[in-house]
């Protein structure tokens, strides 16, 4: 049995082999393992049959929405049809895009319509059968369907004038059809500043998400993990939960590695396990620093402290079981919820006039909202790899301090000191520049200068007016 992905995820043409003498042919259409091991987990419940007496019948485009929404296995046992299938999900790279494939008796191929796609065919031969299985019973109450000749999709039909159901006649557009499938995404450390703006950037535009706490799903336990993802089946999981206590990590590193290396690998191979998308937070930290230039994308990992060490570990566990993922990495992180660099200065100033800030370290202020909006435009798209995602523009620490207290008004001294007179217990890496040729090469719009974001940070925080 042949498994043969195409253009859009999760739809795939299925070919299995043929035995054949003098007496006739033998094929095996279905094998519930064989399936499995392509990753194709389903349990189908019903089979269905359908006549077409007369050559360009047209049947379509059908789907059963939420909760009852149908996967579909599909093949022609009598004649010739050409079969559509068109992404409705909302949030995919291929949302409203169709593609089209001839199945017959004579080349005895299958199609695999997933949940979330409309499905139809139209009869190329007189007097077709088609056959097709479903992981869901049939319900009135959920039954969909959009005009076959919505211009919003734009389906090629490949024949004039076809013969209609006067309920596909009457089908809406999609326009009006109300249909509300969406990828689900799945959102780890939704808490920290990241994780908290991205589910923000995803509800806004009407995505699925969920959010597991804790108590739901714990990182460092791999049958929690495992449990709850092969429960959920999300399509999207964005990993951003981690230690990040730099400091704390060099004497907590059993608690680090449990949670940056050990928790990444059970989301990896949950991921695997339901081929869902993967999309990894990772840090400048993975870096040694050294030098002046932006580091690639390409670049060789050298990390200088444990915390940077277990970074680099996760994405190394992402690159060897994951195919579809995303490795984004970023530095010098703040958004609203959370503490962060911009608040503890902010914070200071409420009780010091004069404090003391490092000034050989170079990197990218990255604002969450703007990182949000990076990663959900990514994930949208089939482009996987390794991408850093900063505000453009580069700054030391102590150019950064005297920025946020001069876009709030406040007068403090800041004085310049190097990270050795600063002193703790993890070094840091003091060239964090990250170059982003990777979101140039994807089409994707980079984010706004640091400027730029930390300006809209404090209208955020009510220190400036919009």
């Amino acid at each position: 049995m042949k498994i043969h992905r195409t253009e859009i995820e999760g739809v795939v043409i299925i070919e299995s082999r043929v035995f054949e003498d003098h007496r006739g042919w033998f094929t095996e259409v279905y094998s519930k393992q064989k399936f499995s091991e392509q990753g194709i987990d389903l349990n189908f419940v019903q089979d269905n049959h359908s006549m077409s007496y007369q050559k360009g019948t047209l049947r379509g485009l059908h789907f059963q929405t939420n909760p009852k929404a149908q996967t579909k296995l599909v093949r022609c046992t009598k004649g010739k049809i050409y079969d559509v299938v068109v992404d409705l999900r909302k949030g995919s790279p291929t949302y409203k895009k169709w593609i089209g494939i001839e199945l017959s008796d004579k080349n005895k191929k299958q199609l695999l319509v997933p949940k979330g796609f409309a499905h139809g065919f139209v009869t190329l031969t007189e007097e077709v059968e088609v056959q097709y299985k479903v992981d869901e019973y049939y319900s009135l109450e959920h039954d969909g369907s959009i005009r076959f000749d919505d211009p919003e999709i734009g389906v090629d039909w490949v024949m004039q004038n076809p013969i209609l159901s006067e309920k596909d006649l009457q089908a809406p557009y999609l326009k009006d059809s109300g249909v509300d499938f969406s990828l689900k995404f799945m959102i780890t450390g939704a808490n920290s500043q990241l994780g908290n703006d991205i589910i923000s950037k995803l509800k806004e535009i009407k995505l699925d998400v969920i959010a597991p706490g804790r108590d739901e799903l714990e990182l460092t336990e791999k049958k929690s993990v495992t449990e709850y993802i092969l429960k959920e089946k999300p399509d999207v999981i964005i990993h951003c939960a981690a230690y990040t206590a730099v400091d704390k990590a060099e004497d907590e590193n059993k608690l680090c590695y449990a949670v940056n290396v050990e928790g990444t690998r059970h989301v990896a191979n949950a991921a695997v396990e339901i081929g869902a998308k993967l999309v990894y937070i990772s840090t400048d930290y993975v870096f040694d620093g050294l030098g002046k230039d932006p580091q690639s994308e390409t670049k060789e990992t050298n990390p200088i402290n444990y915390y940077g060490f277990t970074k680099e570990q996760g994405e190394k566990i992402v690159k060897k079981l994951v195919e579809n993922y995303f490795i984004v990495r970023t530095s010098w992180v703040y958004g609203f919820n959370g503490n962060n660099f911009v608040k503890t200065m902010l914070k200071l100033a409420e009780t010091n006039n004069e404090i003391s800030v490092v000034k050989d370290q170079f990197g990218s202020p990255t604002y969450t909202k703007d990182l949000a909006n990076f990663i959900v435009k990514l994930v949208k798209t089939n482009k996987y790899g390794t991408y850093h995602a900063v505000n453009e523009g580069y700054c030391s620490w102590h150019e950064f301090a005297k920025a946020i207290f001069y876009k709030s008004g406040i007068e403090m001294k800041v004085d310049a000191i190097t990270t050795e007179e600063h002193g703790a217990r993890a070094r840091r890496p003091l060239n964090s520049r990250l170059s982003n040729e990777n979101t140039k090469k994807a089409g994707i719009e980079r984010l706004p200068h640091w400027n730029d974001a930390l300006s809209r940070f404090l209208v955020e925080l009510n220190i400036m007016e919009d």
